[in-house]
């Protein structure tokens, strides 16, 4: 899962790891695993980084055997790696789900809390934070797929720039999709986080990038699954262009000194994913609302709806609004 974890295994300890592995598939079956796929995916990455571990540190082959020093060693050597605090808090909540599901486990593990304070895991910044693209940086990413022939990566882009879209939501989108939302003014979206249906009122600049991607013949039905890849294929080949490309479209000096004020943001994250380009068109939902004589909280409530969320305290982290 992540590059930095270079460990290398001895032969044996290759089986071990295989045997481990297999386990993790056991409990984390997308067929019986109640948890959306791309967290099931997630939580399976960490619990396969943890098992190699294992496997070298301790030649373990059952997760059964697992307890806190396992868990401290691996956050350590993670540490050591150069792993953020955050990617590791998150291979362990995988971790200790997946020993909370194993039946007759040896040993009951700490409360995350408390060993997450033992292991110094910092806590995450969620507020205070600008994790928004800038308009230029979203034109110079397009204009570098342009260049690549990766009309992907393109339209991608440009759909979650207008729609607000998720990455797992842009790439399920079909020709059908598209042409019925522009009969009928907004995007239905089903293959949603939590399953949960949404419309998103379709604007001209929506209207525009729909009609460019069906005046092309040659798309296919499912416009971002390529014949013989899998969904999530098709989304982690626009990830890993965003890693490798981001360099060439990160602005440095991007923070909207009023916006930054007015929000009390804290923090710039400048690391840009694919995500943030959703926290940027919910800044601009809400201040159009701002501009429009709405109070903040209505403006917060309906771009909520926008988003396919219900909690205020969720839409103040796309705005970077700090305490």
């Amino acid at each position: 899962m992540n590059s930095k974890r270079n460990w290398q295994l001895t032969t044996k300890q290759e089986n071990n790891y295989r045997n481990l592995c297999r386990q993790i598939d056991k409990i984390f079956d997308y067929r019986t695993h109640h948890q959306g796929k791309r967290g099931t995916e997630r939580y399976r990455a960490a619990c396969y980084e943890f098992a190699k571990h294992l496997a070298k540190e301790y030649n373990s082959s059952n997760f059964r055997n697992v307890r806190d020093r396992h868990l401290e060693s691996f956050v350590k050597a993670s540490h050591k790696d150069g792993v953020s605090a955050a990617s590791i808090k998150t291979d362990l909540a995988g971790i200790r789900k997946l020993h909370a599901m194993l039946p007759d486990t040896r040993y009951k593990l700490e409360d995350a809390k408390i060993a997450n304070k033992k292991f110094e895991l910092e806590k995450r910044v969620i507020i205070g934070v600008d994790r928004a693209w800038s308009k230029e940086e979203i034109n110079l990413a397009v204009l570098r797929a342009q260049s690549m022939g990766r009309n992907d990566v393109e339209w991608s882009i440009r759909i979650a720039e207008s729609t607000g879209g998720r990455l797992e939501e842009v790439t399920a989108l079909t020709r059908s999709q598209l042409r019925s939302s522009l009969q009928n003014g907004y995007l239905g979206l089903t293959t949603t986080k939590g399953g949960i249906p949404r419309d998103i009122p379709l604007n001209e600049f929506s209207r525009g990038v729909f009609r460019e991607i069906l005046s092309d013949r040659k798309v296919p039905e499912k416009i971002f699954v390529a014949h013989g890849n899998a969904h999530h294929q098709s989304m982690k080949s626009i990830q890993n262009w965003i890693f490798n490309n981001r360099e060439y479209f990160t602005l440095t000096h991007k923070i909207d000194l009023q916006y930054t004020k007015e929000m009390k943001i804290q923090k710039e994250y400048k690391n840009l994913t694919f995500h943030g380009i959703r926290h940027q068109y919910a800044r601009n939902q809400y201040y159009d609302r701002i501009r429009s004589g709405q109070a903040a909280l209505q403006a917060r409530k309906e771009v909520a709806i926008l988003l396919g969320h219900g909690r205020d305290t969720v839409i103040k982290v796309y705005l970077g609004k700090g305490k």
